[in-house]
């Protein structure tokens, strides 16, 4: 059985192998991209290159592709990925999710994402980038998702062995809905001895609910600022679980849904109170914690707060049932915490330290309810705070 000491310097390890891998990527990139410039007849570089690489040449065209707009479009994510502080994986987020902006509007992106990226896993970075994008361009974004949302589509793939896969392409706040809907069913299908996996609950629950045999009014959770409700401006609406959506969007989702009123700090955006639709004050706590945390709010975790436990900071009955002390964590991070020797406390401004069994910290800062700004408040008492 290893200590936690000898745990701790295999982790110091594998993050120093992996920088040295970053910084090894980011050398390939820059030759990739000598390589093109150098070439006599560009057109034609990827066929020795996948000869020589054993790569085919559509892949080599894509690398080169990448290479090339990291050096000359973004050059300052090609040196950061050459000096190790981000990997492969953020740097081509980064090519990709900027390819529709000019430029000077892909750079001012890369300025804002460097800033935190060495710090994010690949998730949140994809998600923070993705805001960024909607901020510099957002009439772009608008016409972007409507393009989006042309192109959606269903598609059967076969598989071995009698099997086969449906894809859907799909807006995210309907993929949203439909996977709660069928998280839902599953978690109702399951009884004392059933044998089926969580993951053949929800294959068993979607063929029900798509052959019309099961009933479930999914829930998701979108927040939108007053004013662009109003028609007054178009800040981007926040799906919880996924991000940043259009204000176009948004608005339409909050015709057909059922409202609640949201009172944010006019300086930090946090939560201080949460219109409720009962005076259950269990309900009232629960929907408050979940509108606040928005995710599980394990460093990285990017579960929707709906399909969230609630946990306390400190156990229960040693702490109180308080919204300071309650937070949303996934089934599998929950877990984490209770059977693997996770410690957490909220600290006074939101953020979450997690403290691990080797010892080492780490943290989740709050975010406000929309992460574009407070909502603004009309006729709100600024002393008014959550009534729990």
């Amino acid at each position: 059985m290893s200590t936690e000491g000898e745990i701790g310097k295999l982790l110091d390890r594998i993050v120093e192998y992996s920088a040295m891998i970053n910084i090894v990527e980011g050398l390939r990139m820059h030759a990739l991209a000598e390589y093109q410039r150098a070439h006599n007849q560009p057109e034609f570089a990827a066929a020795e290159l996948a000869l020589a690489a054993r790569w085919t040449e559509n892949h080599a065209n894509t690398q080169l592709s990448l290479a090339t707009d990291l050096a000359t479009r973004l050059p300052a994510t090609l040196a950061a990925l050459q000096a190790g502080q981000i990997d492969a994986y953020k740097a081509r987020t980064l090519s990709e999710l900027t390819l529709p902006l000019t430029t000077e509007q892909a750079r001012e992106v890369e300025d804002k994402v460097l800033a935190v990226a060495p710090n994010q896993n690949a998730a949140t970075m994809r998600q923070y980038t993705r805001r960024a994008v909607h901020r510099v361009d957002p009439d772009g974004a608008e016409a972007r998702h409507r393009q989006r949302v042309a192109d959606r589509s269903v598609r059967l793939q076969s598989c071995d062995d009698g099997m086969a896969e449906l894809r859907a392409h799909l807006p995210a706040h309907l993929a949203l809905a439909i996977i709660d809907k069928i998280n839902a069913a599953a978690c109702q299908a399951r009884t004392p001895g059933d044998p089926r996996t969580a993951d053949q609950r929800r294959a068993d629950a979607f063929v029900d609910i798509c052959l019309g045999e099961a009933s479930y009014q999914a829930q998701i959770q979108v927040t939108i600022a007053a004013t662009t409700l109003l028609g007054l401006d178009d800040q981007p609406g926040e799906l919880a679980g996924y991000g940043e959506i259009p204000a176009s969007v948004a608005r339409e989702i909050a015709a057909e849904g059922t409202w609640c009123r949201l009172l944010t700090d006019p300086v930090s955006g946090a939560l201080l109170d949460h219109g409720r639709r009962t005076y259950r004050p269990p309900v009232a706590l629960a929907d408050h914690v979940r509108t606040r945390d928005k995710t599980c709010r394990f460093p990285g975790c990017l579960r929707a707060a709906a399909q969230c436990d609630l946990d306390h900071h400190v156990p229960y009955p040693d702490g109180p049932t308080s919204a300071e002390n309650l937070t949303t964590l996934c089934r599998h991070h929950h877990r984490l915490k209770h059977a693997a020797q996770w410690r957490s406390k909220r600290l006074d401004n939101g953020t979450v330290v997690w403290t691990s069994p080797t010892g080492r910290e780490y943290s989740r800062a709050s975010e406000p309810v929309l992460a574009n700004g407070p909502a603004t408040r009309v006729g709100v008492d600024t002393n008014d705070r959550p009534p729990f």
